[in-house]
């Protein structure tokens, strides 16, 4: 065991050197004064330390470890091989120009503790506009291979970053720092690569973003744990709309006596808080939720933890239309998460939170759901290692957040007339999630045509479909995860019941909270056995 905790913590040593925002995001010291390196000696350092770090796990005797470090070793091997992977075959460089943008580096500083916050600032901030003129050096290069969508989307951050720079001048954590200078000089080299990345590239920009079918099998397996193809995990996605779809409409039905979705939804989205208190009222339904789940038992909850809710930073609002959480660092002792709320900026989008989806939202969000899990998952020295909490899998985090909104519409929280409609909804958006996961980056399925199919089947508007699917593009895997992981954790649930009539419900969500954040399937396989997992695998996905 000493061996390969020595491995783990050599290799995450010199690996946060090349990752010095997620090191701040976990609170590890020593890298927040620095940027993403990305010149040629730097790429080729990652790539020789994560072949050295494969090398290593192969030459481990992992019937010498103990079940939490086995899965450790198994967990970093396979995030090495997937990065190694990607830098082999597609440079970042010279096609992603929203990866340069140092933004979130600044962000990051003014909700993360850091030691010596103003050197911290003060070097991120002086080296942006060289750093931002080397980017623009590997985007000439091949300025084809840019996809336009990444190309729009970097291009309105950079905005809004510049906005953002100037605003934090009266930030009441930097004031006394006076950093204007700073400040204005990175704002200013934010809007000239804006203007570059237009004025240059944007009639030149043609790229794919597809990740192509075997990276994302790569991911399916080494990622998430599933020994899937592409294809299978699709088939299944269709399996599920088509049953979500049919029992959406009978619920539909029930409510109004015919099938009119678009209708229904119009009548839940006019319930909705007054703009001015739109915070308040998801501060008020997340302590709700919190009590339920302390009162049913229905979960150990953390013992420190702190939330707030707070609007969208500005330069996040393109791809947060709605609302998104974020976790604290793992370091935190105040275990402090951020839930931001994007203001709405017309009456549609205050439909958005009306008042039946924002319970949903507040369950999905923080009780039981992220706060609740991510929380539990850094108070925990098993769950909290730095290959578990830098492989982190969407089948765990989001099938548990989605899982959750069932759960407490079962328990009885979500006991609007509309919350199974709501629910139903919901699961539809997350099933179309997967086929579109798959056909965009295995299918060559075209941007429109899947915003298309949104706005079609989900009454999405075009540019909420667009801010949806974005992120898609760039994630591949992560949208399939949600629908994924709520059916694996309802089919474990399930036939756990069947076998044990002293099933504990609570201990049950327990066992699925204690490994982490990492793949589902090793979680059950580690906390109820392999045949179990087999057992699930083979009724979720209907194969052998």
């Amino acid at each position: 065991m000493p061996e390969v905790q020595a491995l783990i913590d050599s290799y995450y040593q010199a690996w946060f050197r090349f990752h010095p925002e997620f090191a701040v995001e976990l609170g590890i010291e020593g890298y927040a004064h620095l940027l993403t390196p990305c010149d040629d000696n730097d790429i080729g350092a990652l790539i020789s330390l994560n072949e050295k770090l494969l090398n290593s796990v192969e030459e481990l005797d992992t019937k010498t470890l103990s079940p939490a470090s086995r899965l450790d070793a198994h967990v970093l091997y396979g995030g090495a091989l997937l990065e190694l992977e990607r830098l082999a075959e597609q440079d970042w460089r010279r096609r992603d120009p929203a990866r340069f943008l140092p933004v979130n580096a600044i962000y990051q500083l003014t909700v993360r503790e850091v030691k010596d916050l103003r050197h911290a600032l003060t070097s991120r901030l002086q080296v942006i506009p060289a750093y931002l003129r080397e980017a623009r050096t590997f985007l000439r290069e091949e300025p084809e291979e840019i996809p336009p969508l990444w190309l729009e989307s970097a291009i309105t951050e950079a905005k809004e970053g510049a906005v953002y720079f100037r605003d934090l001048r009266h930030h009441p954590r930097l004031v006394e720092y006076q950093l204007d200078n700073e400040l204005e000089t990175a704002a200013h080299a934010l809007e000239e690569y804006a203007v570059f990345l237009e004025r240059d590239l944007g009639s030149i920009a043609r790229g794919d973003f597809a990740c192509g079918h075997e990276y994302f099998d790569m991911l399916l397996r080494y990622r998430h744990g599933l020994n899937l193809t592409a294809d299978d995990l699709h088939e299944f996605g269709r399996r599920l709309f088509e049953t979500t779809q049919a029992e959406l409409k009978g619920e539909t039905q029930r409510l109004r006596g015919d099938e009119d979705i678009a209708a229904l939804t119009r009548e839940v989205q006019a319930r909705h808080p007054a703009a001015a208190d739109l915070l308040d009222t998801y501060r008020k339904e997340m302590e709700a939720a919190k009590d339920f789940v302390a009162q049913n038992r229905l979960v150990t909850l953390p013992v420190e933890e702190r939330l707030r809710v707070v609007e969208t930073p500005g330069f996040l609002r393109h791809v947060i239309p709605f609302a998104a959480y974020m976790e604290p660092s793992p370091g935190d002792a105040q275990q402090k998460g951020w839930y931001y709320v994007t203001p709405a900026e017309s009456d549609a989008a205050l439909g958005e939170h009306n008042l039946a989806s924002l319970r949903h939202t507040c369950v999905h969000e923080a009780w039981p759901g992220h706060h609740c899990q991510f929380v539990t998952a850094n108070l925990n020295s098993v769950a909290s290692s730095l290959p578990r909490l830098s492989n982190p899998s969407a089948t765990l985090y989001e099938g548990w957040a989605l899982y959750c909104e069932q759960l407490m519409q079962e328990q009885g929280f979500l006991d609007a007339p509309e919350s199974r409609f709501i629910l139903l909804k919901d699961r539809l958006w997350r099933a179309l999630r997967i086929m579109l996961d798959v056909e965009l980056h295995t299918r060559g399925l075209e941007i429109e045509s899947a915003a298309q199919r949104m706005q079609d089947t989900l009454g999405f508007t075009h540019q909420q479909a667009m801010a949806d699917l974005t992120w898609y593009t760039r994630a591949p895997t992560v949208p399939m995860g949600y629908a994924t992981g709520w059916a694996l954790i309802m089919a474990t649930r399930e036939q756990l019941q069947k076998q044990d009539k002293e099933f504990d419900l609570r201990q049950f969500h327990d066992s699925l909270l204690a490994e982490g954040s990492i793949a589902l399937p090793y979680v059950v396989k580690q906390q109820f056995g392999d045949s179990l997992w087999d057992s699930v695998r083979r009724e979720v996905f209907d194969i052998a």
